[in-house]
């Protein structure tokens, strides 16, 4: 009891305090802001006025920005199937059985672990006219197929969807194997003296118990591609001709245009919709508990 004491006392306010200071007031603040003509071009010298919801209508009215919000919809929608259905596949594979799967999980985690930075910058290489995959393409004798992926309307959302998913499966990976290996082997054994094949074993053992780890990677991958940012600026900026802008491309680009207000808007949606998007997915949860 006395330790127990020791530690809310110890870790649980100040834990509470910095979340307050750090998370809610910015949030709380930055709502307060997109109802604000705040412009640090044009109001030197001025105060900041309340301009009601004239942020979200400029926004909503924009059919450029509805697209940017749709297309940060589709990145994330896209790159959350696709993280996790082969972080999965990654996961069956290096769960049991090869013996050089533990060399292969830190293989598939490594880019995980390198900063966006550098992804970008070697993808970019990668990617250009001259580089390795039209060098690849060539080679396999698909030479119409090349073209500059980044900077090909047509091609470059596509592309930059491809480095994000490359960049984090092995995260993924490494999730839904901390979930395979929590399933008691038991049940494997029993349905296999039952005569269950393989894919029986799968659909009614391990898709099952492997829920938990699925609603946890729901979460952050939805999440990283609500929020995406980093990859597609050092990629692409955006471009070509807006095909890649999302939603904090776009706020960056406002806050650089010194549009505190509008921008301010811009975070609030993009909170709502992230909010949004992990209230399905722990509803998902609460339904699967029953």
């Amino acid at each position: 009891m006395y330790r127990k004491k020791i530690y809310k006392s110890y870790f649980t306010y100040p834990a509470l305090f910095f979340y307050i200071l750090l998370f809610i007031i910015p949030v709380i603040l930055n709502f307060v802001y997109s109802f604000t003509n705040w412009n640090a071009i044009k109001m030197t010298g001025e105060t900041v006025k309340f301009v009601g919801l004239d942020n979200y209508i400029k926004i909503f009215q924009n059919k450029e920005l509805i697209r940017v919000i749709f297309r940060t919809l589709f990145f994330a929608a896209v790159t959350t199937f696709f993280k996790n259905i082969v972080g999965f596949l990654l996961a069956l594979a290096f769960n049991e059985g090869l013996k050089t799967r533990n060399i292969l999980r830190a293989i598939f985690f490594l880019p995980a672990m390198l900063s966006p930075l550098i992804i970008g910058l070697i993808f970019g290489s990668v990617f250009m006219k001259n580089g390795f995959a039209n060098q690849l393409l060539i080679v396999l004798g698909f030479e119409n197929l090349t073209r500059s992926w980044l900077t090909t309307k047509s091609t470059a959302l596509g592309t930059t969807m491809f480095v994000e998913i490359w960049r984090q499966v092995g995260y993924h990976m490494v999730i839904y194997l901390a979930g395979l290996q929590l399933i008691d082997k038991t049940y494997y054994e029993a349905a296999a003296v039952d005569g269950a094949n393989e894919m029986q074993q799968l659909i009614f053992i391990t898709l099952p118990r492997i829920i938990p780890s699925l609603i946890i990677n729901l979460l952050l991958s939805l999440s990283q591609g609500l929020k995406a940012f980093d990859i597609i600026f050092v990629l692409t900026g955006g471009g070509p001709s807006g095909s890649t802008e999302l939603i904090n491309t776009l706020v960056f680009r406002e806050f650089g245009k010194k549009l505190y207000g509008m921008s301010s808007a811009y975070g609030v949606i993009l909170f709502v919709i992230t909010a949004v998007a992990g209230l399905l997915v722990l509803k998902l949860r609460d339904d699967q508990d029953e």
